[in-house]
Formats: C-alpha cells, structure tokens, sequence
C-alpha cells in the first residue's frame, strides 16, 4: 500500500492568466451589484418632503 503525503482538503485551482481576469471582473460586479442592490433596498434616512413650487401661466406674448 502507498501512502500519500498530500491533503486532500486543499483545493487547487488551476486558473489561467485570462481566468484571473474573469474572476477578477465577476468579483468587482458582483461587489458593485451588491451594494447597489444594498443601497435601493435600505430605507431611506431622510424622508425631504417635496418642496411646493410656484407655477405662473407662460404667456405666449412675452416668449416672443
């Protein structure tokens, strides 16, 4: 019987150079999507009340 020296809980991956950079973009997306799904779902810590605006009727004579 052979022994091995090896753990076999370590996971090696294998990922090339253009895998890192897909891991790396998939990361960053998934970080941005996170907290903008974070940001929109958080309630709000001021609620500004829509301020009321003066409306004046536009005269068709002063635009010239």
């Amino acid at each position: 019987m052979t022994t091995q020296n090896q753990n076999p809980t370590i996971l090696h991956f294998h990922v090339s150079k253009h895998g890192w950079k897909d891991v790396f973009v998939v990361t960053f997306l998934a970080i941005v999507l996170g907290a903008f799904v974070a940001q929109i779902s958080s309630t709000p810590k001021h609620s500004f009340a829509s301020q009321p605006m003066a409306s004046a009727p536009l005269n068709a004579t002063s635009n010239g």
